[in-house]
């Protein structure tokens, strides 16, 4: 597998987890759009397993309709530089797919555990409801989500009332308190 193929690899495992348990991930699963990875600097060390994406990084998959956005993303493989192991999104993290949207300060993917956490004044958008608390860790392959206060930050949710005949799968799953299990990225 060439340095290319593996790094764009584990930039797809990152966005496809994020969407998991989605309807919209679900179609779109089997397109064949490109996944484009912009950064001002990378820096690949295969002895250290890793490929480091450094200065105003942008993961934009066309597949799955998702961006993400941050200072820095990182990616840790296995030996074989096969198979991605962890990633890890830090600073001015933005993540938009459709009608969600995410902001953190880290986002940390262990994509083993399919399982997402989001630090740092974490909030999560789907339309205009709001979810916030000091961590938020989405359960992928069960499409649900725990928000977690701290000493310092309570979780809040902010929900708008439906109308009567709006399409509840439109509004997506929502995790434990009521809070969705993925999102877009920030205002």
């Amino acid at each position: 597998m060439s340095r290319r193929h593996w790094i764009v690899a584990g930039a797809v495992v990152v966005s496809l987890s994020l969407l998991a348990g989605s309807g919209r991930a679900e179609e779109k699963k089997t397109e064949k759009k490109p996944m484009t990875i912009t950064a001002d600097h990378l820096e690949v060390n295969r002895k250290l397993h890793n490929a480091v994406y450094t200065g105003n990084v942008t993961a934009d998959d066309k597949g799955r309709g998702m961006v993400i956005l941050a200072d820095k993303m990182e990616f840790l493989f296995d030996e074989k530089m096969e198979q991605l192991q962890k990633g890890l999104a830090t600073g001015n993290v933005r993540i938009s797919a459709g009608e969600r949207r995410i902001t953190a300060d880290q986002l940390e993917l262990f994509s083993g555990e399919e399982r997402a956490v989001l630090t740092g004044d974490p909030r999560v958008w789907q339309g205009n409801d709001l979810v916030t608390g000091a961590k938020i860790t989405i359960f992928l392959k069960e499409d649900r989500a725990i928000v977690e206060g701290g000493p310092s930050k309570r979780v809040t949710a902010v929900l708008y009332p439906r109308s009567e005949g709006e399409d509840k799968s439109k509004a997506g799953a929502t995790g434990e308190g009521g809070a969705p299990a993925a999102g877009k990225a920030g205002p």
